[in-house]
């Protein structure tokens, strides 16, 4: 089963909703799509709003993920990710796999925190 996002373009980023993602490859196929429909808009900046998913995947999976997702970037994007706090591991693992490999990624737990760090054109 594919996962369920919805996409819009807002506010000169795009804005995705996660409705379900259960597995790396649901993950990842989220990711790809994000990518396509940046390069298509010619946007940088993505909001994604993952509060629907209320459980974290294990650890290795998030590896997984993280190094796919970070293969599959061909350009330059600044992503933020509002989480739900049980659906994501607090020492940041995910996180840190994608930003060892260039991507510039970061959770929030606050839709508002997330909005204002993606505005931010320092890095950070």
């Amino acid at each position: 089963m594919p996962a369920e996002a919805v996409f819009e373009e807002r506010d000169g980023c795009l804005r995705v909703r996660i409705l379900a993602c259960e597995s790396t490859d649901q993950l990842c196929a989220v990711a790809e799509r994000i990518l396509e429909e940046c390069e298509t808009r010619r946007l940088s900046k993505v909001l994604i709003d993952a509060l629907a998913v209320l459980e974290t995947m294990p650890v290795i999976s998030y590896y997984e993920a993280g190094v796919r997702c970070a293969d599959m970037s061909r350009r330059y994007l600044k992503v933020a990710c509002v989480v739900q706090p049980q659906a994501t591991n607090p020492d940041r693992f995910f996180e840190n796999v994608l930003q060892n490999r260039g991507v510039h990624y970061r959770w929030f737990l606050d839709g508002d925190q997330a909005q204002r760090w993606l505005q931010d054109d320092r890095l950070g």
